[in-house]
Parts: C-alpha cells; structure tokens; sequence
C-alpha cells in the first residue's frame, strides 16, 4: 500500500533560502519594513508566491506583540442581531470602513457577558489589540474589570471610566433640540417615551427635554415622562395610555425611532392624525425616517462618523501603548453633536 506524505508548509527560512536572503529580510519584507530595496523585497514576494506561502497571523501576532485586530462587545443588542438592529449596524459600518482603511481587522465577540471571570479568557487569549464596547447596560461590571483584562478600551455609548476613552452623541442637546422644535410650533402638553433606562443615554435624554422645558415655563407633568424601550414593544399601549388622559398630549417626543413608528401606528389606531392632532419626534434619524408615512421628524445621531472616531481613537490609543511600554493614559470623551431632521410627523399645534 503506497502511504501519502504530508506537504509541509514552507516557512520563512524556506523562503530565505529560496531567494539567498536572511531570514531577518523577509520578516521585514512581511512586516512593511521601508527600509529594503525594491528588487528584494520583489524577489521575496515572488518566492512567497511561488511556494504558495502565507505567514501565520498568530506567530507574527506573538513576534511583533500586534495582531492588527480589533475586537467588538455589545451591551444591549443580540450579537445575532447586529449587522441589522438600525443602531448597532451604523456604528459597525464606521467601525469596518475606518479599520480597513488602517489594514486592521474587525473581530464579533458573540458570547453575552457574564462577568470578569466568565468572560475573561476570551479577552486575554490576545486575538485582539484593543476592543470597542457598544451601549454597555448600567450596572454590569464591564466597564470595571475590562481594562484590567485589557488596556485598549474604547467605549461607545457608556458612562465615563477613568482609563477608558469614550465616544458619544450629546444626547443632553439631543433631548433639548427634539423638545425645543416642539415647543416652537407651540406645543406645551409634550409627552416623552424614554429608552431604556439602563443605558447611558437616558439620563442625558431627559434632562434635556427637561431643561428646554424649563427654558420655556412650562412645567413638567410626570404623566407625560413614560419609562419605554428602545425596540420599541412597550409604545403602543404607552401611546395609547397617553392619548387617555383628561387632557391628552398634542406632541409626543420618541426615545427612538423605533419608539416613534409605534408611536404614530397607535395615535392613528385612536382615530387621530399625525400631525394634525399629535406632532411626533423620533431620535436616530433611521432609514426608514425618511420613507415612512408621514416622514419622521427625528434627531440624527452620526452613527458612521461614532464608528469611524472610535475606531480611529482606539487603534492610536494601541500605538501610544506599544510606545510607552503598556502605559495607561488619561481617558478622553468624544461628543459629536446631533442635528434635528425636520420632516411631515411635525406641526404647528391646532387650536381647538
């Protein structure tokens, strides 16, 4: 019986030998090393190609103390769900499009996390450089123990930490730009569906409709202020609850968008009109804003930009650590402003 051999794979010695270089010279050539004539570095590269070599990630990972990989975890989205849920899918586009253009890759963590001891091996098993953390829940101890596990931590979406760079939408303007649009057309009922309260993003929310209230003294009705949930299963019968009241709400401010399309289903399920009897404002500026009947007024997040600047803040913030030998410096915060999107589930309040 004839027994069949293993081809071996060819490694950098082979290909040394190959082209009559050391082996330091390839590894430079592998590296993107300057320093090399072009004719070498071509000879390198054809000896690679005809030997069908390709180097081992893992072992220039352990060699060069970088894999050139960022990694990604989640708070409130289904790791399955990512690449679709309106919010998380924006914020990935930046992430991937400012990654590729830096020639790194772009590593899902799919487990949830279940603490620093359950969850910890996969984050120092090294396949990352540094990792990105989207909306974290209040209260989980991610934001804790992460950095001890990792030192390249840049979050989105999350409460400020001392050694964590975060990036954000002003969510305080946010909140007082969706109230002040109402209150210009002359609404004083305005009722708010929150988000999550678990999120970083709701106190900020609130105290911004809050504050442009204030400005223009009107009082606050807690009846009006509604715990809701950003996919947005609560806001039918939140809707509908409002619409209720003795003296209804003529404008209803959305946490989010997918908070205002129950939002408008509902008000019309009472026989009313958007936005001739109750105006309504989203927050996200999602694409189905623009298409939908009427077109939704809401605030526009700049998810891509979020992505690309936190992307852009981790991957120097993994050079400024390899240069300083793994020191820890100062945490920055990133706002980026959002912008209000006047559209047709606004108008001027009807006078009965």
């Amino acid at each position: 019986m004839k027994t069949q051999t293993r081809l071996q794979k060819p490694t950098i010695k082979d290909i040394a030998n190959a082209c009559g270089v050391s082996t330091a010279t390839v590894s430079y050539v592998l590296n993107g090393k300057s320093v090399l004539r072009a004719d070498t570095r071509e000879r390198v590269y054809q000896a690679m190609r005809d030997m069908n070599y390709h180097p081992n990630a893992l072992a220039r990972g352990l060699h060069t103390k970088t894999m050139r990989a960022l990694g990604i975890m989640l708070g409130t989205v289904d790791p399955s769900e990512f690449v679709v849920n309106p919010y998380t899918s924006r914020i990935l586009q930046g992430v991937v499009q400012e990654a590729r253009r830096q020639k790194f890759h772009v590593t899902l963590f799919t487990d949830d996390w279940l603490g620093a001891d359950a969850s910890g091996p996969s984050i120092r098993d090294g396949r990352t450089d540094g990792i990105l953390v989207v909306a974290p829940i209040l209260g989980t101890d991610i934001m804790d123990t992460l950095p001890e596990m990792q030192p390249n931590i840049v979050a989105i979406s999350a409460p400020a930490r001392p050694f964590v760079d975060i990036v954000d939408v002003d969510d305080f303007a946010g909140g007082r730009l969706a109230t002040e649009h109402l209150i210009n057309l002359g609404h004083r009922r305005i009722a708010y569906l929150t988000g999550n309260s678990d999120l970083s993003s709701y106190q900020p929310r609130l105290a911004g409709y809050l504050a442009a209230l204030d400005v223009a003294g009107i009082e606050p009705d807690n009846r009006l202020i509604v715990e809701s949930h950003f996919d947005g299963s609560l806001a039918g019968a939140q809707t509908k609850a409002l619409l209720e009241l003795p003296e209804r709400p003529t404008a209803i401010f959305a946490g989010n968008d997918a908070i205002a399309f129950q939002t408008v289903s509902a008000i019309r399920d009472a026989g009313l009109s958007v936005p001739e009897d109750v105006s309504v404002v989203g927050y996200d500026d999602m694409p189905a804003a623009s298409v939908v009947t009427p077109k939704l007024t809401t605030i526009n997040q700049p998810l891509v930009e979020i992505g690309v600047t936190a992307t852009t803040m981790l991957i120097e913030r993994i050079a400024a650590s390899e240069s300083s030998g793994g020191l820890r410096r100062k945490a920055e915060n990133v706002l980026l402003a959002p912008k209000l999107v006047v559209r047709d589930s606004t108008g001027p309040l009807a006078r009965r």
